[in-house]
């Protein structure tokens, strides 16, 4: 095969796999806001109707872009920002369903991302006390309060999990 046949060749494969990316990124999307869960590969397999291979091929492309991150043991879906996959600090309500975030700044992202009302249930970081902080018409209402980040965002995907 000549170098210019190979070129195109990647280039093709690269189209392929941006375009399934985007595709099984946005059925995680679809999947979470309806559920309030993220879906395993073997899920958006099915949905998608494409072997199980391709999907975690897939999930670790948009993990290496950030666009996901994984489980380290299971390479399952931890994190669809602003999404959480499992229970946090950081619970969000809007009508009848409920997301989890890793952060104050991920809960308040969820209201955003879904342009909905949302009551975010927390706690303070520092004495444990209950907080409940509103988000009405994009806006979050005035609380009592500091959102404090103990680590700047240019080292978040250092550690995601302790971030």
């Amino acid at each position: 095969m000549h170098e210019q046949d190979k070129a195109v060749r990647r280039r093709d494969e690269s189209t392929a796999f941006a375009s399934l990316d985007r595709r099984v990124r946005l059925r995680i999307y679809r999947d979470i806001v309806s559920t309030g869960r993220a879906p395993q590969a073997e899920q958006v397999a099915a949905r998608m109707k494409r072997p199980v291979r391709d999907i975690r091929e897939s999930f670790e492309r948009l993990e290496a872009g950030h666009a996901i991150t994984l489980e380290k043991d299971t390479r399952e879906i931890l994190r669809a920002a602003p999404f959480w996959a499992s229970p946090t600090a950081f619970q969000v309500e809007s009508g009848r369903r409920s997301w989890w975030a890793s952060c104050i700044w991920d809960a308040l992202g969820v209201p955003a991302m879904l342009g909905r009302d949302a009551r975010i249930l927390t706690a303070c970081g520092c004495c444990g006390e209950a907080m409940t902080l509103r988000v009405r018409r994009g806006k979050l209402e005035r609380a009592r309060g500091v959102i404090h980040f103990a680590v700047p965002a240019r080292r978040w995907y250092e550690d995601l999990v302790f971030t």
